[in-house]
């Protein structure tokens, strides 16, 4: 049986998985944007772990690309050996980089915005926030943003997302109903 805990990058993602997985405890890194390193994101995520003290696994990173270079797997790859290298190589870490924001996610379903307007060819890597403001005019990150993630559907999502789909492989196992709308894919 699954024990998660969160660590994710800002407020949005808080408010989505903490919707998404009530009760379950979710830490935010505070370290989001373009001139953030990966080395500053592995330590905070190490001190954040720590802080849990072993009482909750998997632990579950949620993080966006930003306009990074590498690609999310890649990032994944160097945060878990990073990580590894500060000492949690015991820990059951998931990770998974929204490319390139967690709006990606969300423009991945196009259907949520109830928009006539033509879905972009890749969801992925494109400026999914910019997107969204364009189609419905306006656009908040904590409210319109969590509220358009939770009527996404997450089968949609992992149709038409790379970086979903990556993420969502590594955490069927969760006992979580917004992952479990995805097993059967």
């Amino acid at each position: 049986m699954s024990n998660p805990a969160f660590i994710v990058d800002g407020f949005t993602e808080k408010l989505i998985l903490g919707t998404l997985c009530p009760g379950r405890p979710v830490s935010r890194t505070d370290l989001n944007g373009n001139s953030v390193t990966l080395e500053a994101i592995a330590k905070k995520v190490s001190s954040l772990i720590k802080l849990f003290n072993n009482r909750y696994y998997p632990i579950i990173v949620v993080i966006d690309r930003e306009n990074r270079t590498e690609s999310s797997s890649e990032i994944c790859s160097y945060l878990l050996e990073k990580l590894s290298e500060m000492g949690l190589s015991d820990q059951d870490i998931r990770i998974g980089v929204a490319d390139r924001m967690i709006e990606n996610w969300i423009i991945a379903d196009w259907s949520v915005l109830k928009t006539s307007k033509s879905k972009p060819s890749e969801t992925d890597g494109s400026k999914g926030s910019t997107i969204i403001k364009s189609v419905k005019g306006s656009y908040g990150k904590t409210t319109d943003g969590v509220e358009l993630f939770l009527q996404a559907d997450p089968q949609v999502i992992y149709l038409n997302s790379d970086s979903f789909r990556q993420f969502a492989n590594t955490i069927k196992d969760i006992t979580c109903d917004f992952i479990r709308n995805i097993e059967n894919i």
